[in-house]
């Protein structure tokens, strides 16, 4: 079984793309999706899967503009998580490819921290998209865990840096990278604002006036960001 942990709030359209990405996986085992909702309102859930079971956390207080709940939302989650799981992060306005899950699941087969390294971002805002040089850590958004890892991962959310993943990825020994370009980091989607640098207004990309680039990374789901 798959455990998978998404942090969101008071982004509706986001959360129904989300919605929509793990309708498709291909993974055909049991799934346990731990779903973080700290906006002012909930959002609307409407994900059924046969095998998969939904888990609803709504803590308090609410997100405000301005704040970033990120690590409070994310141990919220991981008090659901067991020390035996094997947990991926899905982030709720990220793209991921349909075949996502089952990678995850073989990739963990080889260590305790696996994730996709080289990431994509593209600001459906700005219309550009940046290829990322990263090897020796993943995004967030692309990375999956067991074991140790866990207490890594929680620790790293107690410790509260701006970037998780960058902390996770220094303290875990038994870890693993691996490519396939299968995770978009979609930055600029309607309601509440990001953190990384791909929402920035100064995020430096690759122009992409007429949808190019991002069709040849995520095909024809290229029409729903327009």
């Amino acid at each position: 079984m798959l455990t998978l942990l998404t942090a969101t709030g008071a982004r509706p359209a986001a959360w129904a793309l989300c919605e929509r990405w793990m309708a498709r996986q291909d993974y055909a085992g049991p799934v346990r999706w731990v779903i973080v909702d700290d906006g002012p309102e909930p959002q609307p859930v409407a994900f059924r899967r046969n095998g998969w079971q939904l888990v609803l956390v709504r803590p308090s207080p609410h997100w405000a503009p301005g704040q970033n709940t990120q690590a409070r939302n994310l141990l919220k989650g991981l008090a659901a998580v067991g020390a035996d799981e094997r947990l991926a992060i899905i982030e709720d306005d990220d793209w991921y490819a349909p075949d996502w899950l089952t990678t995850v699941d073989r990739e963990l087969d080889r260590a305790e921290l696996v994730g996709e390294h080289r990431a994509r971002y593209y600001n459906v805002q700005q219309r550009c998209g940046r290829q990322l040089a990263n090897t020796g850590h993943a995004s967030l958004c692309s990375t999956g865990m067991r074991g140790s890892a866990l207490k890594d991962f929680a620790d790293a959310c107690l410790a509260r840096p701006k970037f998780i993943d960058l902390d996770l990825w220094r303290r875990t020994q038994g870890r693993h990278l691996f490519g396939g370009n299968r995770v978009v980091g979609m930055k600029g989607l309607p309601g509440r604002g990001g953190i990384g640098m791909g929402h920035d207004a100064a995020f430096n990309g690759q122009a992409d006036p007429d949808g190019a680039l991002l069709r040849s990374w995520v095909g024809l789901d290229a029409e729903v960001y327009r």
